[in-house]
């Protein structure tokens, strides 16, 4: 696949969420500005938008320098101040989600993506930085509805056109320098099908569904996010919020082969001239190919059943060739089976509490000697099962990486009640599965609920 915008220059910097004052991701993204500044010697500059965060709701509130407040215009000094600490000159740009004015003089508005001075300010620095919130908020203010779309006032989601802010950030990479994004400044930068909520056991239960609502079913943006990233769908906060069987099923849904998730605290680095990425930080990052999948047997009333999925976990130092189908290790490979005892079924496998729970079952797994794993989720109606399994591709390496590991999902095998019990009747359950084409979502930085 091709980007849809853009020669092929810069570089992206995918954060998975809960960047905190990560150093090693922090610093990166200051070199690769520095690296393309055009004056050398003075510090970087990185132009910040806060788009995806929710608007201030009063004046007050948006002038407060109050740490524990969180809105456009406090986030926007927040990262200015977190850059400045690591040698880059923070640029806030006063775009934001709110179509009109919530308070007399709002700083932060959707407007505001067409000002020319906004431009401009974006134009003079090195680097762009994409906060975390609602990836649709960046849909919504950086881009314009044009032809039957604009005319029935309908929302940029399929026939449309840049801003002069979002010309300016495309400007920026042009010219090779950086784009950054964590949690939604990271899902904002795929291209068609881009995730906008759902929760990962309703993905299941309902399918897929074009549209943006605030629910759990699961939805995505026809025409996408910015089109910066163009080798897969994406997705963020994966291990810690479960988002695996979620990135199956929209992938599936879409007709797309792959996705790649990444981990809070962890970040891959894109070069878009050579389609080669690295990754820094703590966890992982996730490839999710289901190129190979089908339909399987178990698949009945209650719901969907797919198997063949394929799934590889990066850790930091590993690098990935995109246009090759290339991974190198930093860690020694092993295939095979390990020493370790096989690891007992988990009873929450779909856990979206940080647990990261179906990883854990993955590596205990690829450390025994066992071939098979399975874990089901608590959510009932219908209970589902997740089975990992390795086969002569699956590869693993000591610390926690690995490589081409089968993953199938049905719905878990009813147990039969006691004789004396009357057998309860089957809940019907519907699946929808659109054919159109679509992404991850995200939710804002160290938000409790994982939607989007």
């Amino acid at each position: 696949m091709t980007a849809t915008h853009d020669a092929d220059h810069g570089t992206l910097v995918l954060i998975g969420g809960a960047l905190d004052e990560h150093p090693g991701i922090l610093d990166r993204i200051v070199q690769l500005a520095a690296s393309a500044s055009p004056a050398p010697g003075r510090p970087p500059r990185i132009a910040i938008l806060t788009t995806a965060s929710e608007p201030a709701r009063s004046a007050d509130d948006e002038a407060t320098n109050d740490p524990g407040v969180e809105h456009d215009a406090a986030d926007g000094r927040y990262y200015a101040a977190l850059f400045a600490r690591h040698g880059a000159e923070g640029v806030p740009i006063p775009v934001g989600v709110a179509a009109a004015p919530r308070f007399p003089g709002q700083r932060y508005l959707a407007e505001h993506a067409e000002r020319a001075e906004l431009a401009a300010l974006v134009d003079s620095c090195d680097g762009v930085f994409l906060g975390g919130g609602d990836q649709t908020h960046y849909v919504l203010a950086l881009h314009r509805s044009t032809g039957a779309a604009a005319l029935a006032g309908e929302p940029p989601f399929g026939e449309r056109r840049d801003t002069r802010v979002l010309t300016a950030i495309r400007g920026v990479l042009a010219r090779g320098g950086v784009v950054a994004g964590t949690s939604a400044g990271l899902a904002v930068q795929q291209g068609a099908g881009m995730v906008s909520g759902g929760g990962v056991h309703e993905s299941w239960r309902l399918g897929a569904e074009a549209g943006y609502a605030d629910d759990e079913r699961l939805r995505y943006v026809p025409a996408g996010g910015l089109g910066l990233f163009p080798e897969a769908l994406l997705d963020s906060h994966f291990a810690e919020w479960g988002r695996l069987p979620r990135a199956i099923r929209l992938a599936r849904a879409l007709g797309r082969d792959s996705l790649v998730g990444v981990d809070e605290h962890t970040a891959l680095v894109y070069d878009r001239a050579t389609r080669c990425g690295e990754v820094i930080g703590e966890r992982g990052v996730h490839l999710v190919d289901v190129a190979e999948s089908e339909q399987a047997a178990g698949a009945d009333a209650r719901g969907d059943a797919v198997a063949g999925v394929r799934w590889s976990r990066l850790l930091r130092g590993d690098a990935i060739d995109f246009g090759a189908g290339r991974v190198e290790r930093a860690g020694a490979m092993r295939s095979g089976p390990g020493e370790a005892a096989a690891p007992e079924p988990i009873e929450d496998a779909w856990a979206a509490d940080g647990s990261r729970a179906l990883v854990r079952l993955a590596t205990q797994l690829l450390a025994s000697g066992a071939r098979t794993a399975h874990g089901d989720t608590a959510e009932s109606e219908p209970r589902y099962r997740t089975t990992l399994h390795r086969d002569e591709r699956t590869v693993w390496t000591a610390d926690g990486g690995f490589g081409e590991l089968l993953v199938s999902i049905a719905p878990a095998p009813v147990a039969a009640p006691p004789a004396d019990e009357p057998v309860p009747a089957a809940i019907p359950t519907t699946t929808a599965v659109p054919t159109t084409a679509a992404v991850p979502t995200t939710t804002e930085e160290g938000a409790s609920c994982p939607h989007p």
